[in-house]
């Protein structure tokens, strides 16, 4: 059979990222130019800069599986030797892991809340990937204090911002 294969579940959650993303940028005109002064960015700069990502992944996402076979796409299930039903907890990882970042971020501050996060989300990944425990953890830490520390960076030097602190 040609043409086009029937939709499988990743082009439907890439058809509802769409939808969501063009809700999302529908806003992004209240926020004003991003850079209105011609110094720093608006308001409007960074949702530009998400939607902009978002469009591109679910773009691609859609049109790689709209021509990939529908036989293919039925054998091509994720498979784990160490996480077991890793097409489920890898999500629920995430969205658990994003939900305690939001929580903490203003409770114990930038540093412990971005850190914990990146620390949870390269552990799982690590550890999926590799199935070593002890890389996993250091190779975690390595990543979560990079990426803290660059994320800091980001927004204190370049964007001269105030992150939150830990509020006791």
């Amino acid at each position: 059979m040609t043409g086009i294969a029937r939709p499988n579940g990743q082009a439907i959650f890439a058809l509802v990222l769409l939808v969501l993303t063009s809700v999302y940028s529908s806003q992004i005109f209240k926020l004003g130019l991003p850079f209105e002064n011609g110094v720093e960015p608006g308001a409007s700069f960074l949702p530009i800069v998400l939607s902009a990502i978002m469009y591109v992944g679910a773009l691609r996402i859609l049109l790689v599986e709209l021509r990939r076979g529908r036989a293919e796409t039925a054998d091509a299930r994720p498979q784990s030797d160490t996480v077991p039903a890793v097409t489920v907890l890898g999500p629920l990882v995430v969205i658990a892991a994003t939900a305690l970042f939001a929580y903490g971020l203003e409770r114990v501050g930038y540093f412990v809340a971005a850190g914990a996060y990146t620390f949870v989300v390269a552990l799982y990944f690590n550890f999926e990937d590799s199935g070593r425990p002890v890389y996993a953890l250091v190779l975690s830490a390595i990543t979560a204090l990079a990426v803290t520390l660059f994320g800091w960076a980001f927004f204190v030097w370049l964007f001269e911002l105030t992150l939150p602190g830990w509020n006791l």
